[in-house]
Order: structure tokens, then sequence, then C-alpha cells
């Protein structure tokens, strides 16, 4: 009965709406006839005949029933198989002056596994078409999605695209002050932590000089700086303990930007406190094998 008033509502007003554009239609045409002195009944039979306002084949379905408009799309198959889980910035050489260029760190939900990948480079059936801060543009088989970063363990982080399926939350293996660690390998980092860390560092020389000191020149066979390497005794153990470096590890990038010389990793803070580094990936040598740790900012 209610879906029958509701029809009933709908019609009327449509019939309403259509009596007074007939009206309006009657009443330009009467001034017309009035302006060339011409009696209305005579212009009235050569004016162009009334036309129906052109609507959508569907249009009238919503009039009858009173159902609400269909909903927008869901999202499709790529945003049901991969999350963005963060951008980072890849950083050049600090001299020279190169345009903006990202990677997304992708987690593939199907194959359970972590993808770092930049514009068009392909990540399983799909291929990246844009990399931008907070989202990246994915295609297959003709068709594009946009996928935004995902929800993490650290508040105001992150969401979900309309009509995607909800990620489940991290599973958090370790909190320390800077954040937590939901991976192996991956950290969600608080930035407000590591910049009242960095500010007491500022406050306090001896403390800042441990800080560098404890990253040692590792040299190649040539004697240049290939990257450097922790040694924890020098200072500042509870920092980088609490990030997941560990005594030994030897930093050979950031960002893919080669560690060689203090001026890059000066540069790379630099990067970080002007708040442009979504992400952070460090790739290190440890055991004398590479890894990758990843730092999801927020």
């Amino acid at each position: 009965m209610e879906t029958t008033w509701k029809g009933w509502k709908w019609t009327a007003l449509a019939l309403l709406a259509l009596a007074a554009l007939l009206a309006l239609r009657l009443a330009l045409a009467w001034r017309g006839a009035s302006a060339a002195g011409t009696p209305f009944s005579a212009r009235a039979v050569v004016a162009e005949p009334f036309r129906w306002p052109d609507l959508a084949a569907g249009a009238w379905n919503v009039f009858r029933s009173g159902a609400a408009p269909a909903p927008a799309a869901p999202a499709g198959q790529l945003a049901a198989r991969y999350r963005l889980a963060g951008v980072f910035l890849i950083l050049g050489d600090p001299d020279a002056a190169a345009a903006e260029n990202r990677c997304a760190i992708l987690d593939d939900v199907q194959d359970q596994r972590q993808i770092l990948a930049g514009e068009g480079e392909d990540v399983g059936p799909a291929r990246v078409v844009r990399v931008a801060a907070d989202h990246v543009v994915l295609s297959a088989d003709g068709r594009e999605e946009t996928l935004v970063l995902a929800a993490g363990t650290l508040p105001g982080r992150g969401g979900s695209a309309p009509g995607a399926p909800a990620a489940e939350a991290p599973k958090i293996l370790e909190t320390t002050r800077f954040g937590n660690r939901v991976g192996e390998t991956r950290w969600e980092i608080n930035k407000a932590a590591v910049l009242e860390y960095y500010r007491e560092m500022m406050d306090n020389p001896e403390r800042l000089a441990g800080l560098f000191n404890a990253m040692e020149p590792d040299r190649d066979t040539e004697g240049k700086v290939a990257g450097y390497r922790l040694n924890v005794a020098r200072g500042e153990k509870d920092f980088y303990t609490q990030v997941g470096l560990r005594d030994g590890d030897v930093v050979r990038k950031v960002n893919s930007m080669r560690m060689t010389s203090q001026r890059r990793a000066e540069y790379f803070i630099g990067e970080f406190v002007q708040d442009r580094l979504g992400a952070v990936v460090i790739d290190v040598e440890r055991d004398g094998q590479p890894q990758k740790l990843v730092y999801l900012v927020k």
C-alpha cells in the first residue's frame, strides 16, 4: 500500500511539472503574438508543437515505483585483490633537480606477498598506471581502478575506496615509542613521535653525535663509501632497535637513494621533517643477505 501511494505521489509531481512547462509555453506564445499585433489564435496555429522533454529510458520506472536510484557500481577485482599499504618518494641525488617519482607499496592478498612497483610496472595481472601521494591507479583487461591508502593500526591513516571490501586490520606484533610493527619487516610509524625524538637530539649535541657515529662507513674494494654499518655500541641503541635495525646491519639505500655520504643522510632527514615522505623503504644488508625494511609514516 505504501509503495502504491509513493508511486501515485511521484506521478502527481511529474504531471504538475509538465503542466507548468505547458503553461509557460502558452504564455510565451501569447506574448509573441501581442508584440507582433497578431491574434493569439492565429499565431498558435503556426507555432511549433509542444515537445515532451527528453528523459532517460529508465527514469519513468523511478516515478512508477518510487524506488531509489541504483547505487554506484562496486569496486572491481583489482581492489579485491590488492591493498595500497603506502607510497614512498624515490629520492635522487640531493644536487639534482629531478621531477618527483613515487613508488607504490602493494599487498597482494591472493598471493600473500608485498610488491613495490612504480608507474609502468606490472603487478601480477595488472599494471601500475599512476602513483600519487595517497592513491594508485591500476589497469587490467582494458579497465582502470583506483586504490586509496588502506587503513592501518594508527588512527587517522588511510581509508577505503567506495565499494571496496573492508581490509582486515594488520596484526600488531610489537609496539614501541615510535609506532607498531605489523610484519616481519614492516612498521607503522607515528611521525609526531619521531619528530619529538628529533627535537630531543637537537637539544642534546652529545646524543646527536652518538646517533650519527653509530653509523660507520662501509667501504667497497676501491675505498669508496658503499653504505653505513650500524654499531649500536657507539650510541642511541634504543632508537635503532625500536625501529627494527640490528647491530651489524649495513644500510645501502633509503627510498632508492644510495647512502654514500653523510650529506645524503641529512638530505633524507630534511625530506622527512618537511613531511614529504609518506613511507620510508630502507635497503639493508643483514647477515650477508639483502632485506627491505618498510616504514609507513602517519
